[in-house]
């Protein structure tokens, strides 16, 4: 062989390396085949040093989704909080990408239809009402963006909805020390608040919810909320459900979540779910906690019922999506350089899987809270018009 062979034939093998690592990269990228409960996979650990995207990708996020919605599904059956319901709520945003899962939806409307349990192995008690506002909820949100029109299952999950509401306009809620989702009654009454003002075709006029809406204004009337984050949901239900928050409070609550933003431009859950200022908490507890190296500048603190915990104050996907999802709810404009500066944050700080990274609170340690925030974040870019959509953008950016 000569010297000309030789260097033909090296050229070849490069280019034949080239192209099937060209190959491999372009088929993770493209390939928009359906995931299905049958060919899931397990979606890579949540993690903190994930690596970033190198090239921001929609697509990759609505696979992402699709991937952890399912996954949980096949793996643990159950209408997880942190991750199925915030998918039906989330996933309509891409379907201009590629459509949502069947599956996940058909799971929900089962469980509507009694032909399966939400949380089967969910021991704790007294969660029936829980379940029953996060299902109908989820679903209410689901159909307002994903068809505009309230499925005759959606109807009834709400409906049933209102037959556990307690005296005082609130439900059940076994939920505790997780922050910022299970935390108390007052995130329960707030998100089925928002289900039932945002579920499509008038539902909040019927008599049935006229009634249920009448105690949750009762209740959110009397009840305090304990931090940012309810109070974000507060803000968030006052735009579909009258009666919540005056005109003057919602621009003050506004006001207070914009001005935790981080110097990077996202948000950190921390600031949304510190509850040190509560005077019900332990105070010898509290005080020590801010008086610890690094508190207000690296880390905020949450009081659990065993301890008190360090909450990271680096920018997240959860808290940066839900504050620019919830300020554009309330009508401050994407243009607003506040959230051009979270909007920002968040291309730059996708993950090689799609998703944003979260830090679970308190005692949890699986992360798993960015499946939600990847949720929001969606939502956020949606609702600052940055998702090719099948239905157009409406004023306050909402579909």
């Amino acid at each position: 062989m000569n010297v000309t062979q030789i260097l033909e034939c090296r050229w070849a093998v490069v280019m034949v390396a080239v192209l099937t690592i060209s190959r491999s990269v372009i088929g993770q990228e493209n390939d928009l085949r359906p995931i299905t409960l049958e060919n899931v996979e397990p979606p890579p650990v949540i993690a903190p040093d994930e690596p970033l995207a190198k090239v921001f990708s929609l697509e990759r996020t609505a696979r992402s989704l699709d991937n952890a919605a399912l996954h949980w599904q096949k793996t643990h059956t159950c209408a997880a909080c942190h991750t199925m319901m915030p998918y039906l709520m989330a996933r309509p945003a891409v379907n201009a990408l590629a459509p949502q899962s069947a599956e996940v939806r058909q799971f929900f409307e089962e469980v509507v239809a009694g032909k399966r349990e939400a949380m089967p192995d969910y021991t704790c008690k007294d969660v029936d009402a829980a379940v029953a506002i996060g299902v109908a909820s989820a679903m209410a949100l689901n159909d307002r963006w994903a068809t505009g029109k309230l499925h005759p299952l959606t109807r009834q999950a709400l409906d049933r909805m209102w037959t556990l509401q307690r005296a005082d306009g609130a439900w059940q809620w076994p939920f505790r020390d997780t922050p910022p989702l299970k935390l108390n009654e007052h995130y329960g009454v707030t998100i089925a608040a928002i289900g039932a003002g945002m579920a499509p075709d008038d539902y909040a006029n019927t008599p049935t919810a006229k009634a249920g809406l009448a105690g949750v204004r009762r209740y959110l009337s009397a009840t305090k909320p304990v931090g940012l984050h309810q109070e974000a949901m507060l803000l968030w239900a006052s735009v579909y459900v009258d009666g919540l928050l005056s005109a003057d409070a919602k621009t003050e609550v506004t006001s207070r979540l914009l001005d935790v933003q981080r110097p990077d431009g996202g948000w950190s859950l921390a600031s949304l779910v510190d509850n040190t200022n509560d005077p019900s908490l332990d105070r010898e507890q509290t005080i020590k906690a801010k008086t610890e190296k690094g508190y207000s500048t690296e880390f905020l603190a949450y009081v659990g019922r065993d301890r008190v915990y360090q909450s990271s104050l680096a920018s997240d996907g959860y808290a940066t999506g839900f504050v620019i999802f919830v300020a554009r709810q309330a009508n401050l404009p994407a243009s607003d350089p506040r959230l051009q500066r979270g909007l920002a944050w968040l291309k730059a700080n996708q993950r090689e899987s799609g998703r944003w990274f979260t830090p679970s609170q308190a005692w949890h340690t699986q992360h798993r809270i960015s499946n939600a925030g990847t949720a929001y974040a969606i939502l956020a870019l949606d609702a600052c018009g940055e998702i090719p959509s099948l239905r157009p953008l409406k004023p306050g950016g909402t579909r």
